[in-house]
């Protein structure tokens, strides 16, 4: 489904799914068969955005004949999710295999026999073997740059080690094996002069040991000279495809087709893309990801001798410090520039084999920065398309709602495991309330084979169901993000290059402070997607990301950006988005200091979180008091999510203001953990959602008048409900549990679907 019917009130869901309320489904616990198993009247309908959980594949029991019965009836009869984002761990069988094939075929038909989408990874990564098979000299390699002195007297023995390389593709049985070393140069740095290029002694040098753990050189005596050191470049082969192989777009895609037949119809997936994971400081060490179509790509792209600019880039060695500069930025620009390339591929692929209506899962982000994702993909999250903006563990929120507006969905997903239960209902909360979901991981490190099941039945029977059944609520009601009125951009190039003095720097600490101390919401976003033409000025002549309009743009970290990027900043100024920019001094694309400042009229300079703050509330003061913790979504819904003493929700008696057409409506609402409205522009309602909701009630207050009551309810036995108009001033309504539908709002609509909430799980 276009999501962005959401944004013009197409209805949620049509009227056909109004079907009498089925079984239970714990009648059929333990007895699936197909004539037997109802259809779950407990999942949302799919035009909505769905409740996510983790599946990843062991060797058993999911490989063992029917071994995926077990988790599928799991998720069935015991919780709410709809999608199933399932990935393999069980190395010895590829993804491209005929077996791997048959069993996820069989699994996704069970599963649409229980009424769930399988979302299944099928990243080139999980079939490594295969493509080596059929491209056995595009694998990827790594250069590794090492500087020794030369020894007193006699030969200089110097050794380097391949670094063991793995991650959850490979975890728990294997690594990116090693498959060969080899030597690649040796140099003889200029004495007292970095400036000077290295030379090649390779010719005089005797190679000891080249194999896929190390490669050893003896360089002989009269190489030796006063004040010079030795440097030794050797690279290492890896069994995993080469991120820059001409193939590797066209493998993807033959892997997408061949599981088209497999009734796939949740989508699929593509987790923590780009190269292998390193955990020391990369390029900084002397650490490149090399082979020779990426070394074609760096000469297309301006640059020289790869060993010879790594060497600069690594030691300082053979350039002077700007060139040193512009090299580590062509390096990373290309790490960039390809791993986009390629998630976005993937994404295409996705939607050809699967259709539009396919979900693809799931988060490019990693998580060790500020070393580890700029190596791995070079910060490619916001061009790195899915269908919902997706983050992993505890990235910071304010990325998060920048990739909600980027990819388009109304809510965003955090995939979040924890070592117990209780953890995952404070994500939730925390989630929720800036307009995201939580995509369920199982307990970390049980999270393969039999063991993960005793750890998902410790959550399901944890007081996080409860809180999941009453957040969901609003994906019935809620076509929009939430409302950030400030942009942080961040200088790409800038967090990249690890020899300036922004590496790594996303503007996070800026945005946190604005939500966490000034209460301002605000969305971090790289200058990349200026460029790619998504950070722009919209028709109303605001900065524009999706949706979002902004009423200020913070301008972080501004080196190496060219005149490009600061006419476009002219232009915003003179929009009615305020511009603020880090005015420090500033170097330009070449690696020199600016002589002159770019001028950016109308521009606030060297900007605080305070500053900030102070321009939205002079721009907009408040005419009223609101909760501190009262969330507005770009459409106007309003949200009050609490459940910090209570895990599962906490009560909620409280009253707001919202702006209406001359004057304000107030509202009054008695709930637990969840209420949601929305409000047309003369204070009537447009939609509500909420968990045990106790009352309601709305005045409109205009100036100088008495309030005008425009409803009032009270609710004798609290329900779990939901209530939207759609575009053609039609009402739909769903009620969820066991409850019945109060006769106030029977005079809404005739319209109600019932949601089942699926019986609680013991812990035996």
């Amino acid at each position: 489904m276009d999501r962005r019917l959401f944004l013009k009130g197409i209805p949620l869901w049509s009227t056909a799914l109004n079907l009498p309320r089925a079984p239970l489904l714990a009648e059929t616990f333990g007895k699936p068969t197909p004539e037997a198993i109802p259809p779950g009247r407990n999942l949302l309908p799919p035009s909505v955005p769905p409740e996510v959980v983790l599946w990843g594949w062991a060797e058993k029991p999911e490989f063992e004949p029917e071994g995926y019965r077990q988790f599928i009836d799991l998720i069935a009869e015991h919780t709410n999710y709809g999608m199933i984002a399932t990935t393999l761990r069980a190395p010895r069988h590829e993804i491209t295999d005929p077996e791997t094939h048959s069993q996820i075929k069989r699994a996704a038909e069970y599963a649409h026999r229980r009424s769930l989408k399988i979302a299944m990874d099928l990243d080139v990564r999980l079939a490594r073997s295969d493509f080596r098979r059929r491209f056995p000299d595009q694998q990827q390699w790594m250069l590794r740059i090492r500087a020794f002195p030369f020894a007193p007297s006699g030969p200089t023995q110097a050794s380097i080690a391949s670094q063991v390389l793995s991650d959850h593709m490979t975890w728990p049985e294997a690594q990116y094996d090693r498959l060969s070393g080899r030597l690649l140069g040796v140099y003889r740095s200029a004495p007292n002069q970095p400036g000077m290029a290295p030379e090649s002694i390779k010719n005089r040098c005797r190679v000891l040991e080249e194999c896929p753990e190390r490669v050893t050189v003896a360089a002989p005596d009269e190489a030796r000279a006063a004040g010079c050191e030795l440097v030794v470049a050797a690279v290492f082969e890896y069994r995993t495809p080469d991120v820059f192989s001409h193939q590797l777009l066209d493998f993807q895609r033959e892997i997408c087709q061949q599981y088209r037949d497999t009734g796939l119809d949740g989508g699929i997936g593509a987790d923590e893309w780009g190269f292998p994971p390193v955990f020391n400081h990369g390029g900084k060490d002397g650490d490149f990801w090399y082979s020779a179509a990426f070394a074609e790509q760096y000469r297309k792209a301006g640059g020289g001798d790869f060993v010879l600019d790594g060497i600069l880039m690594a030691l300082g060695w053979g350039g002077t410090y700007e060139q040193r500069l512009v090299a580590i930025n062509r390096y990373m620009q290309l790490i960039l520039a390809r791993n986009t390339e390629l998630e976005q591929g993937f994404y295409r692929h996705a939607k050809e084999a699967f259709g539009p209506e396919s979900f693809t899962a799931t988060h490019a982000t990693w998580g060790v920065m500020p070393w580890g994702d700029a190596f791995k993909n070079g910060y490619d999250w916001w061009g790195a398309t899915r269908d919902y903006g997706q983050t992993d563990e505890h990235w910071p929120i304010p990325v998060r709602t920048a990739l909600a507006k980027k990819m388009g969905g109304s809510i965003w997903y955090n995939q979040f495991y924890a070592p117990a239960p209780e953890p995952y209902a404070r994500e939730l909360w925390q989630d929720a309330r800036a307009g995201g979901r939580v995509n369920l991981h199982p307990l970390w490190p049980s999270s393969l084979g039999r063991k993960a099941y005793k750890a998902y039945r410790e959550i399901f029977s944890s007081p996080f169901m409860r809180a999941e059944s009453r957040v969901r609520l609003l994906n019935l009601i809620q076509p929009a993000a939430l409302d950030c009125p400030v942009a942080i951009v961040f200088g790409h190039a800038a967090s990249l290059n690890w020899e300036g003095p922004h590496f790594g720097d996303l503007g996070e600490g800026f945005a946190t402070e604005l939500w966490e101390v000034h209460g301002v919401r605000a969305d971090i976003i790289p200058s990349s997607e200026i460029a790619s033409g998504a950070l722009k000025l919209g028709g109303d002549g605001r900065l524009t990301y999706g949706v979002q309009r902004y009423r200020a743009m913070v301008f972080l970290n501004p080196d190496f950006e060219g005149p490009e990027i600061f006419d476009f900043l002219r232009l915003v100024a003179q929009s009615p988005t305020q511009v603020y920019v880090q005015d420090e001094t500033r170097r330009a694309p070449d690696g020199s200091i600016h002589s002159k400042q770019e001028v950016i009229p109308g521009a606030g300079l060297n900007p605080t979180p305070a500053v900030v703050a102070e321009f939205l509330q002079s721009w907009s003061s408040p005419r009223h008091p609101s909760p501190p913790d009262l969330v507005r979504l770009i459409d106007g819904t309003r949200l009050l999510l609490r459940g910090e003493k209570d895990p599962a929700g906490d009560r909620i008696d409280e009253a707001f203001f919202v702006d209406c057409r001359g004057g304000m409506a107030q509202v009054s609402a008695g709930a637990t953990g969840v209420f949601g409205i929305r409000l047309d522009p003369s204070g009537d309602l447009q939609a509500l959602a909420a968990s045990e909701l106790r009352y309601l009630r709305i005045e409109l207050i205009e100036p100088f008048g008495e309030p005008t009551p425009k409803l009032n309810l009270e609710i004798r036995q609290p329900v779990d409900l939901a209530l939207w108009q759609d575009a053609h001033a039609k009402w739909h309504g769903v009620i969820q549990g066991e409850g019945e539908i109060p006769q106030e709002f029977l005079s809404w609509t005739k319209d109600w679907t019932r949601l089942d909430l699926t019986p609680a799980i013991t812990t035996q």
